[in-house]
């Protein structure tokens, strides 16, 4: 036995447990498990097995396994999955005992306590609930405070893709954050940071919280709209991180979320199998209402219209150096009546639609109010209804 002599002093200067004596000595006895070979490891030397719960490494943490596999078990009660990672917490006077006595024996390439106790956690906790252990992005992760006997749960996150219709005017689509706290939380906003402001983003929050009895929900809009638009025809993409959810495989997904409330629904609604692409890419269909100062001829309207078949549209946002480029698939006069125009657009997301119209600013080039020669003034009850948005999710 190349150990011999460590192992002799090692077991008269020290108490310890079958698992952390045989985690001492990788080398020996191999194909046995740690408690296994501990106990072999004494036989050799004579030494009698006598059970104890004073180890001077663990302290009786290894012998007490069973109790955090019941801990671990009793924290996922109420969480759905089919994979897990649990971790440790150990405190650092047990690790600083381990290195110290590895230092003073000599002993080196042993399994460490932390890294033992996971291994055992995971395999037992595993086994009893059937589940698979995955080392990467596992559905739950478990971590085990040893010192406070707590358990600490954390969930993946689950992504949402869905398309809302709006039908009445006067709703917002992202929450307002509260101007006495700034999104913090305090008394006033009863501790959520956002105003009690209608939004389409608060109709659709409380519905998901409820199907995946999760934490909170982080949106990705595919676009905006202002409050006084409407939002028709397949209605408005967006995606939705649903962070810390309990429940992954929530029953009448669609049932739920038809209960946004009056003015809202929801047209599609799905899970996705991971996180969404960074990607988006979306063409838009709008309808517009504006006056001119001016009256129009049917000159001036085909002028409008040829200008932007097709066109490449420059925007220069405030505060940033560079500019971009949008394109005009469309714009189509539905209607020119005295001073006032309905028009139909089809161009690329992401394009200022106010500034495009009104030309403000000078960001967007060119502009109807440019090729028109005109001061355009929006209809601020009805200013863009959303007809179209097409996106691949």
């Amino acid at each position: 036995m190349q150990n011999g002599e460590n192992l002799e002093r090692l077991l008269k200067e020290s108490t310890l447990c079958n698992i952390c004596l045989g985690r001492q000595f990788p080398l020996e006895l191999k194909g046995l498990d740690n408690p296994s070979k501990g106990l072999e490891l004494k036989k050799k030397l004579g030494v009698r097995d006598r059970p104890t719960k004073v180890c001077n490494i663990c302290g009786g943490m290894m012998s007490s396994i069973e109790k955090y596999v019941d801990l671990v078990i009793k924290a996922l009660d109420e969480y759905e999955f089919e994979s897990l990672l649990i971790g440790a917490r150990i405190p650092t006077t047990i690790v600083e005992r381990e290195d110290h006595l590895r230092a003073e024996m000599k002993l080196k390439g042993g399994e460490t306590l932390k890294a033992n106790f996971t291994k055992e956690l995971n395999r037992k906790v595993s086994y009893k609930l059937n589940v698979e252990i995955r080392h990467r992005r596992p559905d739950v992760t478990a971590i085990v405070d040893s010192l406070l006997d707590m358990v600490e749960v954390t969930s993946k996150s689950i992504y949402v893709y869905g398309r809302y219709i709006k039908t009445k005017r006067g709703i917002l689509q992202k929450r307002r954050r509260c101007s006495e706290c700034r999104g913090k939380g305090c008394p006033e906003c009863n501790l959520t940071g956002y105003t009690s402001t209608d939004s389409v983003e608060q109709r659709l929050t409380e519905p998901l919280l409820t199907l995946f009895t999760a934490g909170r929900v982080k949106f990705t809009w595919i676009g905006s709209e202002d409050s006084s638009s409407l939002v028709l025809g397949e209605g408005r993409p967006f995606y939705a991180e649903i962070l810390e959810p309990r429940i992954r495989r929530p029953k009448r997904v669609k049932t739920v979320m038809k209960k946004v409330g009056d003015g809202i629904s929801v047209k599609e609604i799905r899970i996705l199998d991971g996180r969404p692409k960074e990607e988006r890419q979306f063409t838009i269909t709008v309808q517009s209402s504006f006056t001119l100062n001016k009256r129009i001829t049917k000159k001036n309207v085909k002028k409008l219209e040829e200008t932007f078949e097709g066109a490449s549209i420059r925007m220069m946002p405030p505060n940033k150096k560079s500019s971009t480029t949008k394109k005009i698939y469309r714009l189509t006069v539905e209607s020119a009546k005295s001073r006032y125009l309905q028009v139909k657009v089809e161009c690329d997301g992401g394009l200022s639609l106010r500034r495009f119209f009104t030309g403000e600013g000078g960001e967007v080039i060119p502009n109807v109010a440019s090729i028109l020669e005109r001061e355009v003034t929006l209809d601020e009850e009805k200013p863009f209804d959303i007809l179209d948005v097409d996106f691949e999710a």
